[in-house]
């Protein structure tokens, strides 16, 4: 079933006993081992050739000599390949890309996948997680030499012998392959332990070279999602989960706006909710368009003759919801809801205490990260304040639950009525942005906790709304002139909410 080859330069008791685990650990009868004593005169390509000429078994594994398994990893390897048939390589760590300058963990935080633990002698054990446990195998351009496993009936190229002895291996035999359309993936589905630690060391840096020389022509290799997560849980309608006012400020942009109001429709219940559009200044063409959209429909629309978006959101929560709302859900016109956010998030006031805001999980077009929680924290050396968004621009690094955050974007943020008014809702000094973080900070100033709800998404079209370079400037006024003057002011009581860094 599984042909697992490896290069050791150990003794005869270490490799008996690496052979032991591996037979006791992958749960699988008919397994093939074949071990190459190699003290230095061969190169792993070399090595990992001879054993796929001698394999016997389409699924090949080429794996160092220094992990451990856990039990029935071969099974779960073998279920990877026959319920994802359209892999041909799959491996434990790897990254969706490649640079030009050849080191693939260049943007590690964002482009990395995969679980590994490390384990070195000597030392406790520890988890270098670069993705959550995705119930899906992640395609990546190349995967790390520490496990390497593919069908050998649908590779188009073997192990490249021209690089080096111990770099270079996999991604020589990776690149070409993925360049060839066999698709390359790293599973979740079992779990392995490194006993040691690679440091990249001057063989490395000339393999490198080496391998640039053959396909920098080729780089850098971008392979952006092609798959989000999303448990797609939806919530049963009842009552005593609260009525929703969803405020959603507009100018133009009609198919935008219809869009988002129809994802609301398509995955939560509209028991749930009514809509309040306040519109900033469309056209009349465009009004007439959004109020023939809305006839008939639990939709309210409120005109206004400027944009301010906290004065906006304050002045329908002020003066245009009723009783029968307990919660208020601020709403970006250019969001599309993938899943029962509206639900998921009454859930979480349901099911918690002490709720302040709740914010969702939100991908641009290109399926990375845009929000995954906010996160504000204070330069030591320097004194200075940043704000940014959790895990912005990553790939597959995500939370995927329910996850307690610093705070959320207003861009989709669920709150109790009561509580906002209570904080003194938005500040309308800010003109165009941060008005949320302090928001944020607020709530957990008063003893409240921030969640966000990641079991789902939405995508958020933020570069389609609005000039981004006018959108960064006036952004920065706001963050320099008021968010810092509010940290300021309360960074004593904030201290132990803020992140830290040197």
């Amino acid at each position: 079933m599984i042909t697992i080859i490896y290069s050791t330069h150990k003794d005869k008791d270490y490799n008996d006993k690496f052979k032991a685990h591996l037979s006791n650990s992958v749960g699988l009868e008919n397994v093939q081992i074949l071990e190459y004593q190699n003290n230095n005169q061969y190169s792993l390509a070399q090595v990992y050739n001879s054993g796929i000429t001698e394999s016997i078994y389409d699924i090949v594994v080429c794996c160092h000599n220094d992990i451990r398994l856990e039990k029935n990893w071969g099974v779960k390897l073998l279920e990877d390949y026959s319920n994802n048939p359209e892999f041909g390589v799959i491996g434990k760590a790897g990254s969706c890309y490649f640079p030009e300058s050849g080191v693939y963990w260049e943007r590690m935080n964002a482009t990395m996948v995969g679980q590994v633990y490390h384990h070195p002698s000597g030392q406790k054990k520890w988890l270098s997680t670069y993705s959550p446990k995705l119930p899906f195998i992640i395609p990546v351009v190349t995967i790390d030499g520490l496990f390497i496993s593919f069908d050998k009936t649908k590779i188009k190229h073997r192990f490249d012998e021209s690089f080096g002895k111990f770099h270079f291996y996999d991604h020589g035999f990776c690149v070409p392959n993925y360049l060839d359309e066999v698709k390359i993936g790293v599973t979740s589905s079992f779990e392995i332990t490194h006993e040691s630690v690679g440091q990249p060391n001057q063989e490395f840096w000339e393999s490198k070279n080496k391998f640039l020389e053959k396909y920098r022509h080729r780089l850098p290799l971008d392979l952006k999602p092609d798959k989000i997560y999303s448990k797609n849980e939806k919530v049963q309608y009842n009552k005593k989960y609260g009525k929703v006012a969803i405020i959603i400020p507009t100018k133009g942009k009609t198919d935008l706006l219809f869009d988002c109001i129809n994802s609301f429709y398509e995955h939560s219940d509209i028991k749930f909710f009514d809509f309040f559009i306040a519109d900033t200044g469309s056209s009349d063409e465009e009004k007439e368009l959004i109020k023939k959209f809305i006839d008939g429909k639990n939709i309210k629309l409120i005109e206004y003759d400027y944009y301010n978006f906290a004065k906006i959101n304050n002045d329908v929560v002020k003066n245009h919801i009723g009783k029968e709302y307990q919660y208020v859900l601020f709403c970006n016109n250019d969001i599309k809801l993938m899943g029962d956010i509206v639900g998921g998030m009454l859930k979480i006031f349901q099911t918690k205490n002490k709720v302040g805001c709740v914010g969702c999980r939100l991908h641009y077009e290109d399926n990375t990260v845009q929000h995954d929680g906010v996160l504000v924290y204070l330069k030591m050396s320097t004194k200075q304040i940043f704000a940014t968004h959790k895990n912005k621009n990553s790939y597959y690094n995500h939370t995927i639950g329910i996850e307690n955050v610093m705070g959320n974007t207003a861009a989709l943020m669920m709150m109790n009525l009561n509580t906002f008014r209570l904080i003194g809702m938005f500040n309308e000094s800010y003109r165009h942005c941060f008005e949320d973080v302090e928001l944020s900070l607020k709530l957990l100033l008063k003893g409240f906790d921030n969640y966000l709800l990641s079991s789902e998404y939405s995508y958020h079209y933020e570069s389609k709304t609005r000039d981004i370079n006018r959108g960064l400037t006036e952004s920065m006024e706001d963050f320099n002139t008021h968010l810092i003057s509010f940290i300021n002011s309360n960074l004593e009581k904030l201290k132990t909410k803020l992140l830290f860094t040197q």
